[in-house]
C-alpha cells in the first residue's frame, strides 16, 4: 500500500509560523533601535564626562585628555569590550549623534541595520565632510534594500565614484596602516595576519600556492617509490602518516609559509620534514625563536606530561614544550627564598627593582593589570601601587604591571588602586564602581615545613604553582628583561 505524500499547508495557514517570523521581525527592529539608544548614551557620556573634567593637570586640554581616557576605560568595563573596542564605539557614536544623523534615525527606526550604519561611516571616513552629506543620502538608499554584503561592495563604488582623489594617491596614505596581527585560537593552533600592499599579498598567495602544488607534483612523480615504501611499510607494520600523505593543498600552503617565514633549517629528504621543493637550499640556517615558554621541570625531564605555558598564546602539549627547549638559545630561572618563597629582591626601601624581582612581576602578572587591558608585560611598566616616594616599598605586595597608558592614567585621574594581598589590585572608578583584577598566574603557597636538611639560600626554582614544588623554566630568545 502506497502512502501518499503530505500535503504543505497554504502559505499563511501555519500561524505558529506566522507568530515566529513576526516575533523575529520585531525583535530585529527592537534590536536596532537599542543600538541606536545605545550610541546615543554612550555620546552623551563622553560629552558629560569632557564637560565635568577634573582640573587636575593644570591645563585645560590635559585634563580633557584624560577625561576621555577615564570615561573610556569605564564605558569599555560597562559594556565588557575591549578599549580598542570602545574607541570605535565612541567615534561611531559621535559621528552618528553628529553629522550622520539620519543614519542614526534609520537604524533607530529599524529600516537598516547597525552594519549598514558601520559601512556607511567606514565608507565616509576617507571622504571629504563636504561629501557626507550626498553620500549618506545616496548610501541609505540603497542600505534600506541590500543585505550587508551587497551594501558592501556598493558603498565601495559609491566612494570611490565620489571621492575627489585617485586611487594611487589614497592606496600611498593607506600604506602607513600595514600591520601584522597575532590571534590565538584554540587546540593549539592560532591565526597569524598580514595587513599590506595588495600587489604583494597577492603575489604572497600565489607563490606559496605554487610552491604547494610544486611538492604535490613531485609527490606524484615519486609515485612508484612511495608505493614502494608503502608496501615495505605494510610489510613491517611501521607504515605512518607522513609516508602516505605529506598533506593536502591547503596544508601544504600554511607549512611552505611557516617554513619560509621562519627560515627553518632544511631537513634531509628522509626525515620528511619539510615541504618545500628544490627551494629549501635558499634558506637561512637559523633557530626557531620562542617568545618565551614556562614549563614545569617534570615535564622538562619527561617523568610529566603536563602541559607547559607560551606567553602570548596558553597551554602548548609537553612534547611540543621540549622541543622547543632544545631549540632555545637562553634559559632563566626564576629563584625564590628557601625560607618564604617570595621572590630574591634587593633592599625593599630601594626604589629600582632587582633584575630577579622585575623578572617575577613580569612573569605573575603577564599583561597590564588594569581592568580589560590585555598589553603585554614585557611591553608594559612596573608600577609601586603605593609611591615609592609615599613610602611605599619595593616589595611584591607593591608592585604590578602597567602599560604607559593606564600607568598615565592611574596619576592623571581619579582612578584609584589598591593591592588587597595575593597580587590582586582593587581599582575604583572615578564614578565609584570597583574592579578586581588577579595575577594571571597562581601566587606561590606559603612553603611546606622542611622535613630535612635546610636549602642553601637560592637554591628552590618557583613556578607559581599551588604546591610550590615543581620547577620552572622561562625560555627566552633575548636578554634578561
Amino acid at each position: 500500500m502506497e502512502t501518499q505524500p503530505m500535503q504543505a499547508p497554504a502559505a499563511g495557514l501555519d500561524p505558529l509560523l506566522d507568530a515566529c517570523l513576526a516575533g523575529l521581525s520585531s525583535g530585529a527592529a527592537l534590536e536596532c533601535s537599542l543600538q541606536a539608544e545605545r550610541y546615543r548614551q554612550i555620546d552623551e557620556a563622553v560629552r558629560r564626562a569632557v564637560a565635568t573634567a577634573d582640573p587636575l593637570g593644570g591645563r585645560p586640554s590635559l585634563d580633557e585628555q584624560f577625561a576621555r581616557r577615564s570615561i573610556t576605560a569605564e564605558l569599555a568595563l560597562i559594556l565588557r569590550v575591549h578599549e580598542r573596542t570602545m574607541v570605535g564605539l565612541i567615534y561611531e557614536a559621535g559621528q552618528l549623534c553628529g553629522p550622520f544623523a539620519n543614519t542614526l534615525a534609520e537604524l533607530s527606526a529599524g529600516s537598516i541595520t547597525v552594519r549598514h550604519a558601520r559601512e556607511i561611516l567606514a565608507g565616509a571616513v576617507v571622504l571629504p565632510p563636504t561629501l557626507h552629506a550626498r553620500f549618506e543620502r545616496e548610501a541609505l538608499g540603497k542600505a534600506r534594500t541590500m543585505n550587508v554584503s551587497a551594501f558592501h561592495r556598493a558603498v565601495a563604488r559609491l566612494r570611490d565614484r565620489l571621492h575627489p582623489d585617485a586611487l594611487a594617491e589614497r592606496a600611498a596614505r593607506s600604506r602607513a596602516d600595514r600591520r601584522l596581527v597575532f590571534e590565538p585560537d584554540a587546540d593549539g593552533m592560532a591565526w597569524l595576519h598580514l595587513y599590506l600592499e595588495a600587489e604583494k599579498a597577492l603575489a604572497i598567495s600565489t607563490r606559496v600556492g605554487d610552491l604547494a602544488t610544486e611538492a604535490q607534483k613531485e609527490a606524484a612523480e615519486a609515485g612508484e617509490l612511495v608505493a614502494d615504501v608503502v608496501a615495505a611499510g605494510e610489510a613491517t607494520g611501521e607504515l605512518t602518516d607522513d609516508i602516505l600523505s605529506a598533506g593536502t593543498h591547503a596544508q601544504l600552503e600554511a607549512d611552505i609559509a611557516a617554513e619560509l617565514l621562519l627560515g627553518l633549517p632544511a631537513q634531509s629528504a628522509e626525515d620528511g620534514e619539510t615541504h618545500i621543493p628544490t627551494l629549501a637550499f635558499a634558506r637561512p640556517e637559523v633557530f626557531v625563536a620562542v617568545p618565551k615558554l614556562t614549563i614545569g621541570i617534570d615535564t622538562l625531564i619527561g617523568t610529566s606530561e603536563e602541559p607547559a605555558e607560551l606567553h602570548g598564546y596558553g597551554p602548548i602539549d609537553a612534547d611540543t614544550a621540549r622541543r622547543l627547549v632544545a631549540q632555545a638559545p637562553t634559559l632563566h630561572r626564576i629563584l625564590t627564598d628557601p625560607v618564604d618563597g617570595t621572590p630574591l629582591q634587593l633592599d625593599p626601601t630601594q626604589y629600582r627593582l632587582s633584575a630577579s624581582m622585575r623578572r617575577w612581576i613580569l612573569y605573575r602578572d603577564e599583561t597590564c593589570r588594569f581592568p580589560g587591558c590585555t598589553r603585554k608585560a614585557e611591553r608594559s611598566e612596573t608600577d609601586h601601587t603605593r609611591a615609592w616616594e609615599a613610602g611605599g616599598l619595593t616589595v611584591e605586595e607593591n608592585l604590578a604591571v602597567l602599560c604607559k597608558k593606564h600607568h598615565r592614567l592611574k596619576h592623571n585621574s581619579r582612578w584609584r588602586v589598591r593591592q588587597t594581598g595575593g597580587g590582586n589590585l582593587s581599582w575604583t572608578s572615578p564614578r565609584g564602581r570597583e574592579y578586581t583584577t588577579t595575577p594571571s598566574r597562581m601566587q606561590h603557597a606559603p612553603p611546606q615545613p622542611p622535613t630535612g636538611p635546610p636549602e642553601p639560600p637560592g637554591s628552590r626554582v618557583s613556578t607559581g604553582s599551588p604546591s610550590g614544588t615543581e620547577s620552572a623554566l622561562l625560555i627566552d630568545d633575548g636578554p634578561p628583561f
